[in-house]
């Protein structure tokens, strides 16, 4: 707003309030005018409501006066206000009308003293409207009222049939004494809203400049928000997209060694297939000459002859010996069958995308998939125990995302014993166990391998943080297991280590959903180094073969 808007805008705002003012005090008047045509015929049928002319009465003067002059004193202001409210020619009418009231009132009382101080309190009142031009036009009016009738009417103003002339002066100087002060009154009202225009002006100014500002921080605020949502959508988009990536490098990693588990019963199951080929070759063999035997009427031998020549079949093909082991290579080619079903099922979980909402979980075999996928990483490092419990309830969790953090978990252990021992030979020990505690699902992934210290414990879920070789590692797995674990169930992650003792990797899972449970977008990112603890890790040869509380569950060696 410029400073010529300002003013214009101080201007309107002074007559807007000016104007209100102007139409209240009207209002005021009509109701004044009213009161005071009652009052005067009041008063003139309580002090002379009769004139006698001998034994007859008539109504006096004075009462039609009051109807009359009182009434007229009344409608006219009354018309102003109705048809043109607001306006200065109102204002005069009113001004006009109020003085003729004083006028008619002292005349009404026969011009007592007390009558007169009608004028001051009608000059007060027209003083309501704080415009000098409604108050010196009255004053005149009273001043050439009492000059006239001072002269002309003495009875009707003072009540006597002579008036000295000073007397009129001493009235109209009461008169102008009191206008000066409601003259100076008026002026200062006037320059009070006057003031209180200009500084509405100011404030709407000043409240214009600040909505303009806070629209044009809004609309910047609105702009960075946007940017942020897309960058948190990039991030989150790349942080998919990396945690995509770090499993298919762990199944990438684990392609060779879940071939060779493979490759394995393929291979007996294709040597038992050869053999049951060969097998069966010199059954039909044996069957063949049964079949002619039997079916050749015409034959000249004999049926003792025919059963030699059956057993004789039966001794070339070997028949007891493939009677004997017919059963057991199908028994092997089927169990080959079988493992191959439960490392091709495994993959398939691996591999699965995923959903985008939780399903209830079976933690245990998540485990034993997990650890059967992994098994060519461990298998040469290390023995595996695993202690399930028979009760545990399934877990609502995005299942795919937990057998990443199994798979991370158990190549990291038998990492560390391979650290550890090097190439010696000797085998490590990992111990997995599964119980309840309370609300919660605890996952216990431990190792006696090389461990860690103090440093290494507070940085190893930082993001691309490793000590492995260059090549080895990318530094992502542990920190995807956190914000999966943290952020994306709102479950707890903490390890226990000392160097050279091991170390201990607890996970714990929410039995219970919570209120944000279902998406994890929504859930708040926490901060893995303020979740750490410092403890050291318990021997495994100091460890139960059971929890606490739960009964003792069987060690199964994979």
């Amino acid at each position: 707003m410029s400073r010529t808007e300002l003013k214009s805008r101080t201007k309107q705002l002074f007559a807007e309030r000016l104007d209100s003012i102007h139409r209240q005090t009207d209002r005021a008047f009509v109701v004044l005018f009213v009161v005071q045509w009652v009052f005067a015929v009041g008063v003139t049928l309580a002090v002379s409501p009769h004139t006698w002319v001998g034994d007859t009465s008539y109504p006096h003067v004075h009462l039609w006066a009051a109807l009359l002059v009182g009434g007229a004193l009344t409608i006219a202001p009354i018309i102003c206000v109705s048809l043109r409210p607001g306006t200065l020619a109102t204002r005069l009418v009113v001004a006009t009308a109020q003085v003729g009231y004083s006028t008619l009132l002292i005349h009404l009382t026969g011009g007592r003293i007390e009558s007169h101080f009608h004028i001051f309190g009608s000059l007060a009142f027209l003083s309501f409207y704080r415009d000098w031009r409604v108050i010196v036009p009255a004053m005149l009016i009273v001043a050439a009222d009492h000059v006239l009738r001072a002269i002309f009417w003495p009875e009707s103003i003072f009540g006597v049939v002579v008036a000295a002339p000073w007397r009129a002066l001493e009235h109209i100087g009461w008169v102008v004494f009191e206008g000066v002060f409601l003259l100076w009154g008026c002026k200062t009202n006037t320059r009070e809203l006057r003031d209180r225009a200009e500084a509405q002006a100011e404030l709407e100014r000043a409240k214009a400049t600040v909505e303009e500002e806070v629209e044009q921080r809004t609309r910047e605020l609105l702009n960075r928000t946007q940017e942020l949502e897309e960058w948190v959508q990039r991030s989150n988009a790349l942080e998919d997209q990396l945690g995509e990536a770090q499993k298919l490098e762990a199944i990438g990693q684990l392609s060779a060694g879940v071939a060779h588990e493979i490759n394995t019963p393929m291979q007996y199951m294709s040597d038992n297939i050869e053999f049951l080929s060969d097998c069966s070759a010199r059954l039909f063999e044996v069957v063949d000459v049964y079949h002619d035997q039997l079916e050749n009427r015409d034959n000249p031998l004999s049926w003792q002859q025919r059963i030699s020549a059956v057993k004789a079949a039966c001794e070339r093909c070997r028949y007891d010996y493939i009677r004997e082991q017919i059963p057991h290579a199908i028994e092997e080619s089927l169990e080959g069958v079988r493992r191959v079903i439960e490392i091709v099922r495994a993959m398939k979980q691996m591999s699965h995308p995923g959903t985008q909402e939780m399903t209830p979980t079976d933690i245990n075999e998540a485990v034993r998939t997990t650890a059967l996928l992994c098994k060519n990483r461990w298998k040469y490092a290390a023995e595996l125990e695993l202690f399930l419990a028979d009760d545990l309830p399934e877990v609502p969790a995005f299942t795919n995302e937990i057998n990443q953090v199994l798979v991370n978990l158990l190549v990291n252990a038998a990492d560390a014993i391979v650290d550890k021992n090097g190439d010696s030979g000797e085998l490590g020990k990992m111990v997995v166990r599964t119980r309840r505690s309370g609300d919660w699902v605890q996952i216990d992934v431990q190792d006696d391998g090389c461990g860690m210290d103090e440093v290494v414990r507070r940085r190893i879920f930082d993001p691309f943080y490793t000590t492995k070789e260059v090549g080895k590692g990318t530094g992502q797995g542990l920190a995807i297991s956190y914000n999966v674990v943290v952020n994306h169930h709102q479950g707890r992650i903490d390890l226990s280590s000392e160097p050279g003792a091991g170390t201990c990797f607890t996970v714990e899972l929410p039995l219970g959903e919570h209120p944000d449970l279902m998406d994890a977008d929504k859930l708040e990112e926490k901060d893995p180094a303020a979740e750490l603890s410092s403890k050291p890790v318990a021997p495994l040869d100091a460890l139960p073969d059971e929890t606490s509380d739960l009964p003792p569950a069987p060690v199964i060696l994979i």
